[in-house]
């Protein structure tokens, strides 16, 4: 394995490079994003299930008076 955070991105894609790396993301719908440098970087909840669902609902916006009314 190699060290660091590229390193673990390598072991998730099985790819070295960065070009390969964010192709194998993409490709597997892996949510990530791009750092200064160029290289993806993927937070651990998107590999582990840790992340958290959004609510139920249309996921608008609406107001505090409102739902203290409902």
């Amino acid at each position: 394995m190699c060290p660091g955070a590229h390193g673990d991105v390598a072991d998730l894609t099985g790819a070295h490079t960065k070009r390969r790396q964010i192709q194998n993301l993409a490709r597997n719908g892996i949510p990530h994003t791009i750092n200064a440098a160029g290289w993806p970087v993927v937070m651990w909840s998107a590999v582990d299930g840790s992340a958290k669902c959004p609510p139920e609902g249309d996921g608008g916006w609406s107001s505090n008076a409102l739902r203290s009314a409902a």
